[in-house]
C-alpha cells in the first residue's frame, strides 16, 4: 500500500505521517512491519519531493536568466572571470581578497563605487566590503571575515603600482 501516493505538500505528508504513526506505532499497539513500510515511504517521498522542488527552483531561476549552484562545473569560467575581476579592481588601485571562490575588496572604494556596481560587485555593510561571489552560496549564516578565511582560505593581491605593500601579498597568476 502507498500511503503518501495522493500527498502534494511536504505538510500534507508530514501531517500524514503523524496520523499513521498514532495508528500504527508498535508502542501504541500498531505492527512493526506495517511502521517501517510507513516509514520507508515517508522518507522516500521526502526525498522525492526535494529533489523535484530543487529541480523546480532550478527550472524557475533558468526561466529568469538565472544560474544556479548546479551551472558552475565549469571551473576554467569561473577561475577566467575571477581573473578579469580582480585585474580590474588592481587597475583601482583597491585591495582584493580572495576567499574560496568569492573576491573581497577593501581600501578607498567610495570613489569606485559606480565601477565596483558595473562589474557586480555588491557592498557588505557589515564588513564594509564589496564583495563579488563567482560561486552563489546559499548558506546564509552570518559569518565574520576571520571566520570565512578560516574555512576557504585566503590570497591577497596587491596592484603592482601600489607602494605599500598588503600582508601575504600574492602576485596575479597569469
Amino acid at each position: 500500500m502507498n500511503y503518501f501516493k495522493n500527498c502534494q505538500t511536504l505538510e500534507e505528508a508530514k501531517s500524514l505521517y503523524k496520523k499513521l504513526a498514532l495508528e500504527n506505532h508498535p508502542d501504541l499497539g500498531g505492527d512493526t512491519k506495517t511502521m517501517q513500510d510507513i516509514n520507508a515511504q515517508y522518507a522516500a517521498f521526502q526525498s522525492s519531493y526535494a529533489y523535484t522542488s530543487e529541480r523546480a527552483r532550478q527550472q524557475q531561476a533558468h526561466a529568469e536568466g538565472k544560474k544556479t549552484a548546479a551551472d558552475y562545473h565549469d571551473l576554467d569560467e569561473v577561475a577566467e572571470t575571477l581573473r578579469v575581476k580582480i585585474e580590474a579592481v588592481l587597475n583601482m588601485g583597491l585591495d582584493v581578497e580572495l576567499c574560496g571562490l568569492w573576491l573581497w575588496v577593501t581600501g578607498d572604494t567610495k570613489p569606485h563605487k559606480e565601477e565596483l556596481k558595473a562589474l557586480g560587485f555588491r557592498w557588505s555593510p557589515h564588513k564594509t566590503a564589496w564583495y563579488y561571489p563567482a560561486v552563489p552560496s546559499f548558506n546564509r549564516t552570518p559569518r565574520s571575515m576571520d571566520d570565512i578565511r578560516q574555512m576557504h582560505g585566503s590570497m591577497k593581491f596587491v596592484s603592482p603600482n601600489r607602494d605599500e605593500e598588503s600582508p601575504n601579498p600574492q602576485p596575479l597568476p597569469a
